[in-house]
């Protein structure tokens, strides 16, 4: 059975868990556990740092759990060709079949470019590795002349080739677009089974990404309802409420300073991003959250007491999200599994 998020926990009680790319994979095997113990509906790992990898950590979950969700949250499509990245996503699905979600995203300029690779053409990237993933997982004998792929006759053989009759049984998994602006979104609604947003963006971001979804999808002539909505958000749990705020406030200061075209999302007052992005490029992240309102905090994450959080978890959902996947900081991991559904 392939992996179907909508029918795995009662529809308004779905939730998941993503990894940033710490902490130590045997501890992520272990909250990943917990998660499920829980009763969360997936567990994603991001690849967007250069730390751990997005696949070795799912595979060693995948092997010490049973029902669980794994996610890529996201890969992106440059550092990964696109025959190989179908083959890490086959070689996971026959860890854990029926469990597998391929989330895709065209990454950051800020992660890429110390690796070599200029950020272009990403939402035609984005498309091509989407559109050949498919007969890739199914075994077929690809060829693809796109603008950014190009394969002649590739295949994979040696994890499918032993039993074809059972690669449509694996290959349709879903995929998830780790989007955020409206040109991507829009792709998402055309193309993608669901979408990921990003952390710390506002509730109000939903209503046009909304908007967004349904013109990709009336370009492709489906329903924006087939669109999954999933949405990452920052969660800082903790018994004092100041203190979770303010490891979420850290966070939101190094985030937004760091990344131009989510802060831009965010509705902050454009003067105090680009005062907090010079204060923290100028003179450190204490600087920035001294010139950065605590009050985005509210705005932008799930931060303070678990009932707080799990407040503002509903809000997400009443606004769209259907699945909430909670990034919690370091120290707020345990508590957040414990007590946020």
């Amino acid at each position: 059975m392939n992996y179907d998020p909508r029918v795995m926990v009662p529809h308004d009680r779905r939730i998941g868990l993503l990894f940033g790319g710490a902490p130590r994979v045997p501890r992520m095997v272990e909250l990943a556990q917990q998660a499920e113990r829980a009763g969360f509906e997936s567990v994603w790992m991001a690849e967007t740092r250069m730390t751990r990898d997005g696949f070795t950590p799912l595979a060693a979950i995948a092997s010490a759990t049973e029902r669980i969700g794994l996610g890529t949250g996201i890969v992106n499509v440059y550092t990964r060709g696109a025959v190989v990245m179908a083959v890490s996503f086959a070689t996971l699905a026959e860890i854990a079949p029926g469990r597998v979600i391929v989330g895709l995203g065209p990454g950051s300029p800020r992660v890429l470019a110390p690796q070599g690779y200029s950020w272009s053409k990403p939402l035609t990237r984005l498309r091509e590795y989407t559109q050949v993933m498919g007969p890739l997982l199914r075994g077929e004998d690809v060829t693809f002349a796109g603008e950014a792929v190009s394969l002649q006759d590739a295949r994979i053989e040696d994890v499918l080739a032993d039993n074809t009759s059972e690669i449509g049984d694996e290959a349709d998994l879903p995929i998830y677009f780790g989007v955020t602006g409206r040109a991507a979104v829009e792709l998402a609604g055309e193309l993608a089974d669901g979408v990921l947003y990003n952390v710390c963006l506002p509730v109000e971001y939903l209503a046009r990404a909304r908007q967004a979804i349904e013109r990709g999808a009336a370009r492709a002539g489906r329903a924006a309802a087939d669109v999954d909505i999933a949405m990452v958000i920052l969660t800082a749990a903790d018994l004092d409420s100041e203190v979770g705020k303010h490891r979420a406030h850290a966070f939101c200061s190094l985030y937004l300073s760091l990344f131009p075209n989510i802060a831009a999302e965010t509705g902050v007052d454009p003067d105090v991003i680009a005062e907090t992005r010079a204060a923290f490029h100028g003179h450190g992240l204490e600087a920035a959250q001294r010139v950065l309102p605590l009050d985005v905090v509210d705005r932008l994450c799930a931060a303070g007491t678990p009932a707080e959080c799990q407040s503002r978890l509903d809000e997400y959902r009443a606004a769209g999200v259907s699945l909430p996947v909670i990034s919690a900081l370091e120290g707020s991991i345990e508590l957040a599994i414990e007590h946020l559904r």
